[in-house]
C-alpha cells in the first residue's frame, strides 16, 4: 500500500463539531464488521445473535468529546482513542447504568455527529478496527465529583478508551438498537 491519491480541500465543507448520540454494545456481541476496501469506513455490523442490539447512552449536551492520539514505535502505528461524556445529578439509577458499563468491560461504540451526508448523520466506530477486530475493544472508566458548594458540580464523567491499529473508521450503514429501532448513518 502506498500513496496513490491526492487530497484537496472542499470549498464549503461542513466542519461542525459535536457528538449527538452514543450507541454501545458488548464487544462479544459483535461477530464482525465489514470494512470498505476503498475508504476508511465500515459498511455493516453483524451481531452474534438476532437479539443482540446496541444500547443508547445519553450524556449531557456539549460534554461529549472524542480524542485520538497516534504513536509510531518500532515501525508500527497505534492509536489511543478516548470518548467521554458527563452525566449530571447522580442517583441510584444513573449510577447503576454506569456500573453496567464498567462491569461489561469490553465495548464497541458507534457515536453520531451532527454532520449530515445527505439523509443520514455521520458516525464513527470506537472499539473495533479492521486489523485487531474485536480486540480493539473500548474499556470504560468513571470519575465522580460532588462538590461542597451549593452550586457545585454533581456529576460522573464516563470515559471509554480503546487501542486501535488504524485510525477510527466512519460507519456507513445501520445498527439495531434497543430503544430507537434501526438507526442508519452515512450515505
Amino acid at each position: 500500500m502506498g500513496l496513490s491519491n491526492d487530497y484537496t480541500l472542499a470549498c464549503n465543507e461542513n466542519l461542525r463539531s459535536a457528538i449527538t448520540r452514543i450507541f454501545i454494545a458488548p464487544a462479544c456481541d459483535i461477530s464482525s464488521m465489514t470494512a470498505d476496501s476503498t475508504s476508511m469506513a465500515f459498511t455493516a455490523v453483524t451481531m452474534s445473535t438476532t437479539s443482540d442490539v446496541f444500547y443508547e447512552y445519553e450524556f449531557e449536551p456539549f460534554t461529549k468529546s472524542f480524542n485520538g492520539e497516534g504513536n509510531s514505535e518500532n515501525g508500527t502505528a497505534t492509536f489511543t482513542n478516548t470518548l467521554e461524556g458527563k452525566i449530571l445529578g447522580l442517583d441510584k439509577t444513573k449510577l447503576q447504568r454506569v456500573q453496567d458499563l464498567i462491569d461489561e468491560r469490553k465495548l464497541t461504540i458507534v457515536f453520531e455527529t451532527p454532520n449530515s451526508t445527505g439523509s443520514n448523520k455521520r458516525a464513527f466506530v470506537l472499539g473495533y478496527d479492521s486489523i485487531l477486530e474485536e480486540d480493539a475493544f473500548a474499556t470504560p472508566s468513571a470519575n465522580t465529583v460532588i462538590e461542597a458548594e451549593l452550586d457545585g458540580e454533581n456529576a460522573i464523567t464516563v470515559s471509554f478508551e480503546a487501542m486501535h491499529a488504524e485510525l477510527i473508521r466512519e460507519f456507513v450503514g445501520s445498527i439495531s438498537t434497543n430503544s430507537s429501532g434501526n438507526v442508519s448513518f452515512g450515505s
